[in-house]
């Protein structure tokens, strides 16, 4: 007897962990359309917010309205099988987010549409994998029907209305919009606190990195910033410790009658210091300078290179085999200036041909498309930002510091959406662009097999789903809005703030081209997941009551 009860607790434990076809794929949408119910109501310009209590202590809520930051906060459900569906959602509204800077709500909304619509169709009968294929056709039609939905943006009212939504504030949009307006898709915009209350930008000149002087000896009395003009620049990654690895450069200077040397390394020693600050007072050296190479590893020397090609000289390289001790004055770049702080230097006017530098622009470019993380976009986006010499630079003012930091996610946010939107275009906004798309596939199902028509259909139900969202959302039936968005075709959307039907590019309704593929793509990808899930296995063991 004791053996068919360890047999049938074992069965039992087994059973927990399992759940097979129908009801894997319902507990999938169950979680889905819980973590959706949590991200929905952020969508359109009238959304509502998310209360979230903290983990410990006895601060006060946090109230999001971004549905990024709700997902990511949202850490487990407590059915483990409707957890996976919930997980699952929270990866594609991150992942959105991380890659546009937005387009979180509108992913989720697609996401849960889609898969509420193709599990119905598999309870009726139809083939899992079929559904998929029709997806996958419908996805290709829409996303060519959203393409060509698309039109350049050019002004920073332009860039403003597309950032609006995000910022919340309309000063604050504007102010964005001028920034990316100067410094272009491919500019650095560097967001940092500000000291008070007040959100203000600035542009800098040149070249401009978070890295400063390596002594503060090199200060001229009472001062507390170094500028050298017209220096000669002296490179390299490796650390120069002694003195007889800074001296070939030092003696190089010196034949070729330069008197100002400002060198970038990651760390002067002591005797090469000495050397530095015994030729300055001796006047053999009329100013000198070390700072800090900015980053670490590989970032350091691609930015070290970058800086070479930006002043026309050459990044020294010990580990890949160059000698210090066979530095030419050729090898140093120019500029037509130089300074430093205790945080901070910088380069202006340097002497590198355009050419070097756009080839720069275009590896970082490639490195750029192929980057699969949030930091490593970031820290590129920069380095092409510097290299095209267009930085700006945003100081964000709050009361207080949770909402300064909420600030600053919403800028960084923004501005990533507002390159794409410059450098892509835009679309109609308000989800008018996604109900184009779902009218741009009510003929095809018709020649495709059955399974696959009815993914097509399933998709082209999802489309609908955001704008129906945002309705909701302000208050409004969602039903007359679609059909009179069908009706009007495409260019209109619906204002629900007005109440009224607008020319989407005159009103400055638009969404960027690249936020609603993301989510596009993402979404189909992501409910495809979950519609072709067979079998859920829990690997925890679930907890069982002790038996007599």
């Amino acid at each position: 007897m004791r053996t068919l009860r360890v047999v049938d607790e074992r069965r039992l434990r087994l059973e927990q962990r399992l759940r097979f076809g129908m009801e894997a794929r319902l507990a999938l949408l169950r979680g889905v359309r819980l973590m959706a119910r949590l991200i929905r109501p952020t969508l359109g310009p009238l959304s509502r917010t998310v209360a979230i209590a903290p983990i410990v202590g006895k601060d006060p809520p946090e109230v999001l309205d971004s549905g990024a930051t709700i997902a990511r906060r949202t850490i487990q459900l407590a059915d483990p099988f409707e957890n996976m569906g919930a997980m699952l959602l929270r990866h594609l509204a991150w992942r959105v987010f991380e890659a546009t800077g937005d387009g979180a709500a509108t992913a989720a909304v697609l996401a849960e549409q889609l898969l509420a619509e193709a599990t119905r169709h598999v309870a009726a009968g139809y083939s899992p994998v079929g559904l998929a294929r029709g997806i996958d056709q419908g996805l290709g039609l829409a996303l060519e029907a959203l393409c060509q939905q698309a039109e350049p943006i050019e002004q920073p009212a332009e860039i403003a209305g597309v950032v609006a939504g995000g910022v919340r504030d309309p000063e604050l949009a504007a102010m964005l919009g001028e920034i990316i307006d100067a410094v272009g898709p491919d500019g650095a915009v560097l967001i940092e606190d500000a000291l008070g209350t007040r959100t203000e930008h600035d542009y800098l000149d040149g070249v401009h990195w978070n890295a400063g002087y390596l002594s503060a000896a090199f200060l001229p009395d009472g001062e507390t910033t170094i500028r050298l003009t017209e220096p000669c620049i002296f490179l390299t990654d490796a650390p120069l410790e002694r003195v007889e690895q800074l001296l070939p450069a030092v003696e190089a200077c010196i034949r070729a009658g330069e008197r100002r040397l400002f060198v970038i390394a990651p760390d002067l020693r002591d005797a090469a210091l000495a050397l530095l600050l015994v030729n300055r007072e001796r006047g053999v050296l009329e100013q000198v300078a070390a700072v800090r190479a900015p980053s670490i590893g590989a970032q350091r020397t691609r930015i070290l290179e970058d800086l070479a090609a930006m002043t026309g000289g050459r990044c020294i390289r010990p580990e890949a085999g160059e000698s210090l001790a066979q530095v030419r004055i050729e090898d140093f770049g120019r500029a037509r200036h130089a300074w430093a702080t205790r945080q901070a230097f910088g380069i202006l006017g340097g002497r590198g041909a355009k050419e070097a530098i756009r080839q720069r622009i275009r590896e970082a470019r490639a490195e750029l498309s192929a980057a699969d993380d949030d930091y490593t976009r970031g820290k590129l986006r920069e380095r092409i930002g510097k290299l095209a010499g267009a930085v700006a630079l945003l100081r964000v003012g709050a009361p207080i510091k949770r909402e300064q930091e909420a600030l600053k996610q919403r800028l960084e946010a923004a501005a990533t959406t507002a390159r794409l939107a410059l450098a892509e275009g835009v679309v109609p906004g308000g989800g008018a662009a996604l109900v184009w798309c779902a009218e741009a596939l009510a003929q095809p199902a018709v020649a495709l097999p059955s399974d696959e028509a009815m993914g097509v259909r399933a998709l082209r139900m999802a489309l609908v789903a955001p704008m129906a969202a945002i309705a909701g959302n302000a208050g409004l039936e969602p039903g007359p809005i679609l059909c009179e968005a069908q009706r009007r075709g495409a260019g209109w959307t619906f204002d629900v703030v007005r109440c009224q039907w607008v020319q989407a590019r005159t009103s400055g309704l638009v969404d960027p081209l690249a936020v609603i593929r993301a989510a596009l793509e993402m979404s189909t990808s992501a409910a495809k997941l979950a519609l072709t899930a067979e079998v859920l296995v829990r690997r925890k063991w679930p907890l069982l009551a002790a038996g007599p």
